[in-house]
C-alpha cells in the first residue's frame, strides 16, 4: 500500500463522501503473519476490502494511492481475478454464505479453481475437519450456530489455499479450542506454503501468540507497528487507543507501575519463572513439583470425551431462596424434526443474578436463551419467566420483561436511523416522548453514537452496528437482559463501557444472562456459570469454582483466562490458584512478597 486514501460514497444525493483511510502506507512481506488492531470504526475492515479489489470496484467511492497484492494492482484487477490469489474471511460470516449445504459452500470456491473432483473432495474433507464440522456436510449453513457459521466461512477460504489470507476477526465467536485449531492451521499454511496472512483481531492473546508483526490503526492512520512483544509492552498507549493487551502483559505493567519493578514478561512461562524467582526459596512448598509446570493442554482425544459423557459432573449450585427470574424444567428443543439441540435442560436463575452461559460452538447456548423471550418454544418442557409460563405469553409481552441482544446485529436492526432504532423499544413500552428522548440520548452518548444519530444503522461498520443494538436494548432497561456474544467486534474500551453499565444495572436488581466465549469476561463479571455440552447441562455453579474443574473445562473445549492459568501454575509457591483477574493476582502475590520481606 502506498499513500492509500479511500472515502465511501455519500449516504444521500449531494452529500459529502465519508473518508475512512487517510494516507495508509504498508508493506507486508511474503510469508508474514501481520495482525491489524485498532478501535471500532477506524477503517480496519475497509483496509481488508481493498486487498481483494472489492474496494473500489464493487462499492465505488474515492480511491487514491496504490494497492498491489501478489504483484497485481487492485485498480486494474477486480475481485474475480484477485480471488485466485487473495482469500477473504468477512467479519460477519453470513455476508459470504449463500449455498444450500455446508459441503456446497466449501466446494464453490474449489469449483471456480477448476480442480478435479478427487482433489476437491480431499480439500473439502480436510477443511471441514480443521474447523470441526465434518458431521454437518448436509446441513444448511443458516441452520448452524453463529460460531459454526464463522468456522464454515474460514473453511471455505482455507480450502482454496490462496497465496494471501485476509481474515477479518476470524476467531471472534469461536470456543477456545476452535480458536487454537483455526490459528494453528493458518500458521501451518504460512509455514509450509509460504502463505501471507493479514488478520484483523481484537483478541490480544491470539495476536500475541500467532502474529509476527502488529500494526495499530487509529482514525484511518497507522500509528504504531512492531513485534507483538514490542507493541504490547506499551500498555498505556494501547489503552489510550481503546485496545486490549494480553493479561500477562497487563500484569507486568501493573507491577512496574505500582512497585517500580522492570518486568518484561509476555507469556505465562516467562511470568511464572520471573515471579517465582522473586519469592524466597522457602516459599516453594512442593520440592517434587517441576518448577512452573504447564497446565494440561486443551486438546484431548475424541474417544476420551465420549467415554466420559455418560456420567456428567455437576458443580454444586447454590439453592435459590427467592422466586427465580427464570426457571427451565426438562427443556428439549429440535429444529424441523432434526436431532435434539437441547436435551433435558434444567435451570433456575435467581432474580438479580449475573449468569454466564458457555460451551463449545453448537452446544445449544443461543437456542436456550431464545426460549427466554419467546423467539423459540419448547419441543418439550417448560420455561417460566418471573413465575409465568413463557408459552402463554407473546413475544411482545415477554419483551417487556426480557431484553434480548441478538448474536448477529443485522438480525435486530430495521429502523431508518440510529435514533429511531434506539427509541423504538422505550416508545413501544409506553414511555412518554420525554422519557423516550431522554433514554435515547443517554444511550447514544453512552455508546459513543451521538454523531451517528441520523445515520441509517445498516450502513455502519459491524462494530458500530453492534453498538447500536446494545444501545437499543440498554435503553429499554428490562428486568432481565440476555446478551448473546455482546462484545463481538468491540474494542477494549467499548467492551469495558458495556460491561460497566451492565454491572450497574445488575447492582440495581436486573438479572443478567451473558452468552460468551470470552473467558476473561466470564471470570471478571459473572457470579454463576452454566456450561452446556451437546444440549445438556454439564456444569452449573460459582464462577471461581468452575475454573478449577479441569476435566469439565476440557470436556467443554474451554480454557481458564491466562491470569487464572498462571495462578494455578503458581499454587506450589503458596498462591491459592483461583485468581480471576489481573488485580486479584497482583494483590495475592504482592501480599506474599511483602509479608515475606517484612
Amino acid at each position: 500500500m502506498e499513500n492509500l486514501h479511500y472515502a465511501y460514497p455519500p449516504l444521500t444525493p449531494g452529500g459529502e463522501p465519508i473518508p475512512v483511510l487517510k494516507g495508509v502506507s504498508l508493506r507486508v512481506r511474503k510469508g508474514e503473519f501481520l495482525a491489524l488492531m485498532g478501535p471500532t470504526g477506524v477503517g480496519k475492515t475497509t483496509l481488508c476490502l481493498t486487498l481483494n479489489g472489492i474496494l473500489p470496484h464493487l462499492m465505488g467511492g474515492t480511491f487514491e494511492g496504490q494497492v498491489v497484492v501478489a504483484g497485481m494492482d487492485t485498480r486494474e484487477h477486480g475481485p474475480g481475478q484477485m480471488s485466485r490469489q487473495v482469500g477473504l474471511v468477512f467479519q460477519d460470516p453470513e455476508s459470504q454464505l449463500f449455498n444450500m449445504t455446508v459441503e456446497d459452500e466449501v466446494a464453490f470456491g474449489l469449483e471456480s479453481l477448476g480442480l478435479s473432483p478427487s482433489e476437491m473432495e480431499e480439500r473439502i474433507a480436510w477443511a471441514l475437519e480443521v474447523v470441526r464440522l465434518p458431521g454437518l456436510r448436509r446441513r444448511h449453513p443458516l441452520q448452524l450456530s453463529g460460531g459454526q457459521k464463522k468456522r464454515l466461512a474460514v473453511a471455505t477460504v482455507l480450502a482454496m489455499r490462496p497465496q494471501v489470507l485476509v481474515l477479518d476477526e476470524p476467531v471472534t465467536g469461536l470456543d477456545p479450542l476452535g480458536r487454537h485449531e483455526v490459528l494453528s492451521v493458518i500458521e501451518q499454511l504460512k509455514r509450509e506454503g509460504e502463505a501471507t496472512v493479514v488478520m484483523v483481531e481484537q483478541d490480544a492473546e491470539a495476536v500475541m501468540a500467532w502474529a509476527d508483526r502488529v500494526v495499530i490503526m487509529e482514525e484511518g492512520h497507522l500509528v504504531l507497528e512492531g513485534s507483538p512483544r514490542q507493541v504490547f509492552s506499551q500498555v498505556e498507549a494501547l489503552h489510550g487507543w481503546g485496545l486490549a493487551v494480553p493479561q500477562i502483559s497487563e500484569l507486568a505493567h501493573l507491577f512496574n507501575r505500582r512497585q517500580g519493578t522492570t518486568f518484561h514478561f509476555t507469556t505465562e512461562d516467562e511470568a511464572c519463572s520471573t515471579l517465582a524467582d522473586e519469592l524466597p526459596e522457602t516459599r516453594f512448598l512442593d520440592p517434587l513439583h517441576p518448577k512452573c509446570a504447564p497446565l494440561p493442554t486443551l486438546s484431548i482425544p475424541q474417544e476420551t470425551l465420549l467415554s466420559e459423557k455418560p456420567g456428567f459432573s455437576h458443580l454444586v449450585q447454590t439453592p435459590v431462596e427467592h422466586s427465580p427470574a427464570l426457571k427451565v424444567e426438562d427443556l428439549w428443543h429440535s429444529y424441523d424434526d432434526g436431532p435434539a439441540v437441547l436435551a433435558g435442560v434444567n435451570l433456575s436463575i435467581e432474580s438479580g443474578d449475573f449468569l454466564a452461559i458457555v460451551g463449545q460452538n453448537g452446544s445449544g447456548k443461543t437456542t436456550l436463551v431464545k426460549h427466554f423471550n419467546g423467539l423459540l418454544r419448547p419441543t418439550r418442557g417448560q420455561v417460566l419467566v418471573l413465575g409465568q409460563d413463557a408459552s402463554d405469553q407473546s413475544v411482545g409481552q415477554l419483551a417487556r420483561k426480557v431484553g434480548y441482544l441478538f448474536q448477529n446485529p443485522d438480525h435486530q436492526i430495521f429502523a431508518p436511523t440510529v435514533w429511531e432504532e434506539v427509541a423504538f423499544g422505550p416508545r413501544n413500552l409506553g414511555s412518554s416522548e420525554e422519557e423516550v428522548a431522554a433514554r435515547t440520548t443517554e444511550a447514544l452518548a453512552l455508546f459513543g453514537l451521538g454523531d451517528q444519530a441520523d445515520t441509517p444503522p445498516a450502513v455502519l461498520g459491524y462494530g458500530l452496528r453492534r453498538k447500536v443494538t446494545l444501545a437499543a436494548v440498554w435503553a429499554m432497561r428490562p428486568q432481565i437482559m440476555v446478551l448473546d456474544e455482546p462484545t463481538a467486534g468491540l474494542d477494549w474500551r467499548s467492551t469495558r463501557t458495556l460491561m460497566e453499565e451492565v454491572t450497574n444495572l445488575n447492582r440495581q436488581g436486573h438479572t443478567i444472562i451473558l452468552v460468551t466465549h470470552d473467558m476473561k469476561l466470564v471470570a471478571e463479571f459473572a457470579r454463576q456459570v452454566l456450561v452446556l455440552d451437546e444440549g445438556r447441562t454439564l456444569a452449573y455453579g460459582p464462577t471461581r469454582q468452575l475454573f478449577q474443574r479441569e476435566a469439565i473445562l476440557r470436556q467443554a473445549f474451554l480454557a481458564p483466562p491466562p491470569i487464572t492459568a498462571l495462578a494455578r501454575r503458581m499454587q506450589p509457591y503458596g498462591l491459592r490458584g483461583d485468581s480471576l483477574t489481573v488485580e486479584e493476582f497482583y494483590q495475592e502475590y504482592g501480599s506474599l512478597v511483602w509479608r515475606d520481606k517484612k
